[in-house]
């Protein structure tokens, strides 16, 4: 499985040279994306075409450059790893069996109790929208870009087995998850005003390069009075080549005095056929594989028809005592592997999400946005946990606005922000970087960083 999952790393470092998640620039991560109402041009697409139809506000603009990296995971911060990790103030080790200051639980529960129920999770993500094809005009604006998704966990046995010792008589769950997704987008957009509101839709193709993923695992690790028992499994699912379609919808409302709504549903129809010979592909396979051995590295047949493949492993122990343990270490564990069929075409639906926000403009000094979102599904970047959000945007001084922001909810608990830009008459620059899971960089448990450069008029 490791083979498997450095191959589809190397493709896809060579495709994109990076990993990223649905898009915004850095001007709506700095407002922490309390984006609903107050995107305009090219960026308000993926968030609310209906924005396009303020064309009193940016009638034509191309994106120059543009990027967005995140790293995070749900466990580890700064403060934690200085914590437990550096050492007390001499430098020794913590004794985590001692309890903690004014209070009856121990280091070591205080570490578990930050590991979340469903184990430990990282991921790391880049969005590249491709420069110079990313341009909106009047009501209408056409995108493209790359979006790769890519987080996985171990089970939080694992760490009590460590802190706490394998214990007789109790079962560790073993259950684990791994996904990956690669996919080009190709979107149009457009809105339509009217007298009071303007309405919009963005089409999207969406291109699937690749993915790769656990889709089910679990059984335990377990110590019994007559050795040592396991019955874990999970099978590894991975496919190249994809067509699919995805549409967004959006709303809002001209101003009402200083006040301005918006709502939008994002893929509220989205979805990609993975792994059949109907995509550009499979249709150019023999060019992909003279330079890289895709499926080879992917373990997918590379039969000319096979652009899919699963495969069952199994991890299986039964009355292993310890002097079985010591003397034959080769063969603890009875670890198989089995071919599962696939289907021609695997299709798997793109996640929708849900966005409410309003904004308030207080003259020429300030904006004030709100934003009330959640995933429709609950995998890959949508999380049906609600999320609000918060942001102010400084605007007294046009040619460098600054913004911040903060969140609570969503899959990451706590968000904060910050952002600034340099904007000129024809030209926008905008950078921002977000905190996750903390509201600042010793608490939280990941960051975000935009850039991006535009050309307006």
């Amino acid at each position: 499985m490791s083979r498997m999952i450095t191959g589809l790393g190397v493709w896809l470092l060579l495709a994109t040279a990076g990993f990223g998640q649905a898009h915004t620039d850095a001007r709506g991560l700095g407002l922490c994306n309390a984006y609903t109402v107050t995107s305009r041009g090219v960026s308000a697409v993926g968030y609310n075409p209906a924005n396009l139809g303020y064309t009193e506000d940016l009638k034509f603009n191309v994106n120059i450059f543009d990027v967005q990296i995140s790293a995070y995971n749900n466990f580890m911060s700064l403060e934690l790893f200085n914590r437990y990790f550096t050492g007390d103030f001499n430098g020794d080790p913590i004794n985590l069996e001692n309890k903690l200051p004014n209070s009856n639980q121990t280091h070591k529960e205080y570490i578990l109790a930050q590991i979340p129920d469903d184990g430990f999770a990282i991921g790391l993500g880049v969005s590249i929208p491709i420069p110079g094809l990313n341009v909106s005009w009047g009501n209408y604006a056409v995108t493209s870009g790359l979006e790769y998704f890519q987080q996985n966990s171990l089970p939080r046995g694992l760490f009590e087995m460590v802190l706490e010792g394998n214990q007789v008589n109790r079962s560790f769950d073993l259950a684990i998850s791994q996904d990956l997704l690669l996919v080009s987008n190709f979107g149009f957009s457009f809105a339509i005003p009217f007298e009071k509101y303007n309405v919009g839709a963005t089409i999207k193709y969406l291109a699937g390069l690749g993915f790769a993923g656990v889709d089910s695992s679990g059984g335990s690790f377990s110590t019994l009075a007559t050795g040592l028992e396991s019955d874990g499994f999970y099978r590894y699912t991975r496919a190249i080549g994809g067509n699919g379609l995805a549409v967004d919808i959006g709303f809002n409302t001209h101003k009402i005095g200083n006040w301005q709504y918006g709502l939008a549903i994002n893929n509220v129809i989205g979805f990609i056929n993975w792994g059949n010979d109907k995509n550009y592909i499979a249709r150019n396979i023999k060019l992909i594989e003279s330079v890289v051995p895709i499926r080879s590295m992917l373990q997918i047949s590379t039969d000319s028809t096979s652009f899919s493949a699963s495969t069952l492993y199994t991890m299986e122990m039964e009355n292993v005592n310890v002097t079985d343990a010591l003397g034959n270490t080769d063969s603890l564990f009875a670890m198989e592997q089995q071919v599962v069929a696939t289907p021609d075409s695997i299709r798997m639906n793109y996640p929708a999400i849900f966005r409410l926000g309003a904004s308030y403009q207080y003259k020429e000094d300030f904006i004030v946005m709100a934003d009330l979102s959640a995933g429709l599904d609950d995998y890959y970047f949508a999380s049906r946990k609600w999320r609000v959000a918060l942001a102010t945007e400084w605007i007294r001084f046009k040619m460098v606005p600054i913004r911040s922001g903060l969140a609570f909810g969503g899959p990451y608990g706590r968000e904060a922000s910050i952002g600034a830009g340099v904007h000129l008459l024809w030209f926008d620059a905008d950078i921002a970087l977000k905190f996750l899971g903390g509201l600042s960089l010793t608490t939280a448990e990941g960051i975000e960083l935009g850039i991006n450069f535009q050309f307006k008029r």
